[in-house]
């Protein structure tokens, strides 16, 4: 999507908007993309996963290596 390999759709624009917090509305206006007929609201859980993804933005390349390789180590939960 980024390079333009596949466009962004309204069941993506659903994954933004709940992992950015914003509403589905504000990235439809944006990005020009209809949004779903379907007006669903993120879920507790969504809500919960997409937070650590958007807060992982502050991290530096170093900090995010060091993460990767902590939630790759066999039998951590």
């Amino acid at each position: 999507m980024g390079r333009g390999a596949e466009p962004l759709d309204a069941e993506m624009l659903d994954g933004f908007a709940a992992t950015l917090g914003v509403p589905v509305a504000v990235l439809a206006e944006l990005t020009g993309v209809r949004p779903s007929t379907a007006s669903r609201t993120p879920t507790p859980e969504a809500v919960d996963t997409a937070a650590p993804i958007w807060e992982i933005r502050h991290l530096t390349g170093e900090r995010k290596g060091q993460l990767t390789a902590y939630a790759e180590v066999p039998g951590r939960e």
